[in-house]
């Protein structure tokens, strides 16, 4: 009587091992890949967009910084 318990037991952890096994495979497929087969970190959609934006407002900066420059040379310059 005991037999066909345990046989029930392995067989219905066996399926729940295989259905999280599914699973798992299937959020792993979902994932955006965040390391390389290299071995080389990769960005996030939303670091990565993060950054450019950060990169367009440092290089407006710049451009501010350069045009105060130049006005500030050319008044002392006169």
């Amino acid at each position: 009587m005991l037999v066909p318990v345990l046989v029930a037991a392995i067989a219905w952890l066996l399926g729940q091992v295989t259905s999280f096994s599914t699973r798992l495979t299937r959020i792993e497929g979902q994932m955006p890949a965040l390391i390389t087969s290299e071995g080389v970190p990769t960005d996030s959609p939303i670091s990565a967009e993060r950054r450019h934006k950060m990169k367009e407002e440092i290089y407006q900066d710049i451009h501010d910084l350069q045009v105060r420059v130049k006005l500030i040379e050319e008044r002392q310059g006169k």
